[in-house]
């Protein structure tokens, strides 16, 4: 059973401080958390993994680390400003005392692209209309000439 909860993030937020948006969110993943019936298990020794969706211009450092580039859809809180957002976030969520890791940081496409995966194995492609536009679809993994790691087993990224 998959559940989520959409909370608008208030629009004094949006220029307030780097530590006052991600305490927002964290306390609000923290209450998300909280609702999770007695069917949740989670095997011993594990932690909880988040996916980070951030859409915003970020320079990719890893899987799970990113520095903000800059703010738009209104945003501006510049003290973030060239951090590593999955820093600033796991900082927040310590502060709650949420045992909780970003596994991946994602824009909206990649997000988008990665639930449809998730429900169906046979989503291609995803597509953002909205403040900007962006799309992204599944690749075989070595017809791209850039990747130099090691393929996956599926063959495709």
């Amino acid at each position: 059973k998959q559940e989520f909860t959409e909370v608008s993030i208030p629009p004094e937020l949006m220029t307030a401080t780097s530590s006052e948006l991600f305490d927002f969110i964290a306390k609000e993943l923290a209450r998300f958390i909280a609702t999770e019936g007695e069917g949740f298990f989670l095997p011993p020794g594990s932690q909880r993994e988040l996916g980070f969706t951030f859409s915003f211009p970020v320079k990719q450092l890893s899987i799970a680390s990113g520095t903000l580039i800059r703010w738009t859809k209104g945003f501006s809180i510049a003290d973030a400003v060239d951090k590593d957002v999955v820093v600033e976030l796991t900082k927040a969520l310590d502060r709650q005392g949420i045992d909780l890791r970003v596994a991946a940081l994602v824009n909206d496409t990649i997000g988008t692209l990665a639930g449809g995966r998730y429900f169906n194995n046979d989503v291609a492609a995803a597509v953002i209309l909205g403040t900007g536009t962006n799309a992204a679809y599944i690749e075989r993994a070595h017809a791209i000439p850039k990747w130099h790691g090691l393929l996956p087993k599926s063959g495709e990224m």
